[in-house]
């Protein structure tokens, strides 16, 4: 990592002054940005200019970098050797989670709730570790990901590597996608997918297709697909359609998707309930979005780019609490859920040296 690059990003922290650095998918360069004083901005309109930080619903603050307040660097992703960090594994007891699915498993079987997605943490104490490292080498293990390294004094660091697109919009061209299901990776990426996995995708379809036809005109929607994203694969479905403008577009869009089935459940209402009453960990910014809003390029065409922030972790002092999550149907069986969620818990894991 050049050492002025590196240099600003250091004093960034020591001065306290937020900043955002990613990769979107498939690419090799690095983005950062980096405002330019202390002020916290925060949004609840997304009519501003910048880079976004959301959490999984709205009980806490959207938190907001301005174009307008910050700089913008750029860097070519090298592959570096990650020190070895030895981060000690917090124990993480199987049977809370466990009696948690077979919870929502009866409920969905007695009410009109048809899938809950449910998340857990896995916690890991390191002894010598640097953010930004760690964020470079999830960037080259990743390079299909959405890779991030987010700071705010509110916040703490956030790092991730997202499969799934919330939104990508260019002018009045939107694009999205249904993400569901989940295997491991064995060298194959023509797999069969089972009955569960693709329910699963179809109510995250249609929940999309029917919320999006009320903002998007020309709405096309493609067959399902396999996609590798890590050491894992997903079935994703994609979404394209033109946005109706209105003066609150974007933000009705946004919140009219998210969360969405893949993160929540549907009923939205009744998966949201489940998940507040009942679920042990606080998601925070876990299963909410990031990315970049109302970006004018060359032609004065508005940009914005938001991802799920799936994949993640949140640095407190030496702790790491790594974040996963799995769909729960009638279908569901309960400690194939368990391993969908350590198999998730690896992506990030196995990068750390633990």
């Amino acid at each position: 990592m050049p050492n002025s690059f590196f240099g600003l990003i250091k004093l960034q922290i020591q001065e306290n002054k937020p900043f955002v650095l990613y990769s979107d998918f498939g690419k090799t360069s690095i983005k950062a940005t980096l405002q330019t004083n202390t002020k916290t901005y925060t949004t609840s309109d997304f009519k501003e200019i910048g880079f976004v930080f959301s959490p999984f619903d709205n009980t806490i603050p959207t938190y907001l970098i301005p174009l307008e307040a910050s700089k913008e660097l750029h860097l070519d992703t090298t592959p570096i050797s990650l020190k070895k960090n030895n981060p000690t594994a917090l124990k993480s007891e199987p049977s809370i989670h466990k009696n948690l699915i077979r919870q929502a498993i009866d409920e969905i079987n007695s009410s009109e709730l048809e899938k809950v997605v449910l998340a857990r943490t896995l916690t890991l104490e390191f002894h010598n570790y640097d953010e930004i490292e760690l964020f470079l080498s999830i960037a080259t293990s990743y390079p299909e990901a959405y890779v991030y390294c987010w700071f705010h004094p509110k916040t703490g660091f956030w790092l991730g590597a997202s499969p799934e697109t919330l939104l990508k919009i260019k002018g009045r061209k939107v694009r999205t996608m249904a993400l569901a299901g989940t295997q491991v990776y064995k060298g194959l990426s023509q797999v069969e997918w089972d009955t569960k996995n693709h329910e699963e995708q179809k109510i995250v379809t249609e929940f999309l297709k029917n919320e999006l036809s009320q903002h998007l005109t020309e709405l096309e929607v493609s067959a399902p697909k396999t996609i590798k994203a890590g050491k894992l694969l997903h079935l994703q479905t994609t979404l394209i359609g033109k946005l109706k403008v209105t003066s609150e577009s974007l933000k009705n869009l946004i919140f009219s998707i998210h969360p969405t089935p893949a993160v929540c459940g549907t009923p939205k209402s009744l998966a949201m309930d489940f998940i507040g009453n009942n679920e042990t960990i606080n998601r925070a910014y876990y299963s909410g979005f990031l990315g970049e809003i109302n970006i004018p390029n060359e032609n004065h065409i508005p940009f914005t780019n938001l991802v799920v922030n799936l994949r993640c972790m949140h640095f407190e002092n030496n702790f790491a609490t790594l974040f996963a999550g799995g769909g729960i149907t009638s279908k569901s069986d309960v400690d194939k859920e368990w391993n969908e969620t350590e198999e998730k818990l690896n992506t990030i894991k196995s990068v750390l040296g633990s």
